[in-house]
């Protein structure tokens, strides 16, 4: 969302740097135009990482830089074009700073404001010194705006700027978690009970929760309780109800199952399914790490457990007219797939997922998982087919399958036969009609390879997700249930 908000302002600053080149300045509009072009690139470039969620892990910190080097890129652009005595005394850099404590507190983050009006505090004095004094005329020096006592005292509140900023989100850290703590301390709906805080994320917060009926008996269940500036949202709230309806009719092993959606002491409540595992993208960084896969058993056993659940989706589930709903996934890749610690597979993010992405408008699907149609709008059981194969050919290999690749897994892994490649060749085919039609029928393909009992295959990969656990444990200190 913020990364659209500095995608809007740098488009503000070409139109406007435009506007200025055509009436006012032309040197200095110019100027103003090709810095804002510059940053706009950038932020496009950013923002189409993360809708695509392929954003590398420095991509936050690289963009901290940025953003922190915008002001005083425009101070260097509005000295060289209209003069030193000129850019002291303009509002954009001063605007543009100020622009980024607003972009780090409306993040939460710690010590982002404090950092960046730290490095504003350093980088202002630098830039003063090494190119505005030097082009400050003569006569201009004395002014008390252009003198150095007074760059000084703006370098000081730059600082102190960035410090009330953080101060500012320590302030709504402890807002957030005393509404949190008030909400863990009600039951919600008579039914559920939070007890304890999970993770945060961008929409909300998820907490290890029960379900405790009149009854007596209890079993635990995920709460994401959304962060009141999403569920201000109606329309978004209304969706997440509609697609939490549609979920709630995913009933099967191999889905997570949608428990409830509700509104309790003014927030909004999505219940799930507590999945004790870890995510199948985790597997798949271990798949990548040993640069060979995971064996080939226990792919097509979390493959057939994948497909079945794709089968209800698309042909099982019915809806209220006792027709099959035909409900697509559109965004399978290895992050919305859990697996349990008693090794079952299960599908996350039917409905809900596109939801979120409906009310952001950004496109279905990450890269390396999305079929080739998808770029076309094209959607329909197929790509979810190809989805499922890009997951399989990556637990299989050890990596992604690049575009277009040719090359078949018998060749490039001497243990596999060529049952794999007639899998594959009907689940990943660039042309939508040349791919199986059905879930069913990639299972029936799937079949055909060489499996060990199933026990004994489910037993293994739970083995391989305590590994995972155990691994996340040693980082963190405590497991990570999902």
């Amino acid at each position: 969302m913020l990364t659209r908000v500095w995608q809007i302002l740098a488009v503000l600053g070409v139109l406007t740097g435009l506007a200025y080149a055509a009436f006012i300045s032309r040197s200095l509009g110019f100027a103003c135009a090709v810095g804002s072009s510059l940053f706009l690139i950038w932020f496009v470039i950013a923002g189409h990482l993360v809708d695509r969620g392929e954003a590398p892990r420095a991509l936050s910190s690289v963009n901290a830089v940025v953003e922190a080097l915008i002001p005083w890129a425009f101070l260097v652009a509005v000295t060289a074009s209209k003069g030193a005595e000129y850019a002291l005394g303009s509002w954009v850099p001063p605007f543009l700073f100020c622009s980024g404590i607003v972009s780090q507190v409306a993040r939460l983050r710690l010590w982002g404001p404090a950092i960046l009006g730290l490095s504003g505090a350093l980088a202002y004095p630098v830039t003063y010194w090494l190119f505005v004094v030097e082009r400050l005329p003569p006569s201009a020096r004395d002014f008390l705006l252009n003198q150095p006592a007074t760059q000084h005292v703006r370098s000081v509140t730059l600082a102190v700027s960035g410090l009330i900023g953080t101060l500012l989100v320590l302030g709504l850290h402890a807002v957030i978690v005393g509404a949190e703590g008030a909400a863990r301390e009600r039951e919600l709906g008579g039914k559920f009970r939070i007890v304890r805080e999970h993770s945060v994320g961008a929409t909300g917060v998820v907490y290890e929760g029960e379900y405790c009926p009149e009854g007596g008996f209890a079993r635990r269940v995920a709460i994401r309780r959304f962060h009141p500036h999403v569920a201000e949202h109606a329309d978004l709230m209304d969706g997440f109800k509609q697609a939490a309806d549609i979920g709630a009719r995913l009933v099967h092993p191999n889905i997570v199952q949608v428990e409830d959606f509700m509104r309790a002491d003014g927030a909004y409540f999505l219940v799930l399914e507590w999945v004790e595992g870890a995510s199948l993208d985790a597997l798949t960084r271990t798949a990548r790490a040993t640069g060979q896969g995971l064996a080939p058993e226990v792919v097509a056993y979390v493959g057939l457990e994948l497909l079945a659940g794709l089968a209800h989706a698309h042909a099982g589930a019915l809806g209220e007219d006792g027709r099959p709903l035909g409900e697509l996934h559109r965004d399978l890749c290895p992050d919305c797939l859990l697996v349990s610690g008693a090794g079952e597979v299960k599908i996350g993010g039917f409905a809900v997922a596109r939801t979120l992405r409906d009310f952001n408008r950004v496109s279905e699907g990450h890269i390396g998982y999305m079929p080739p149609e998808r770029a076309s709008g094209v959607v329909d059981v197929r790509g979810d087919l190809y989805s499922a194969g890009a997951i399989l050919w990556e637990l299989l290999l050890g990596r992604r399958r690049a575009p277009g690749e040719s090359s078949r897994p018998s060749e490039l892994r001497g243990d596999l036969p060529p049952t794999w490649d007639a899998f594959f060749a009907r689940a990943l085919s660039d042309v939508p009609e040349a791919r199986a039609e059905s879930a069913m029928e990639l299972m029936s393909l799937l079949a055909a390879v060489p499996r060990r009992d199933a026990s004994a295959t489910r037993a293994e990969l739970a083995a391989l997700v305590g590994h995972v656990r155990a691994s996340q444990a040693a980082r963190t200190g405590a497991y990570n249930p999902l």
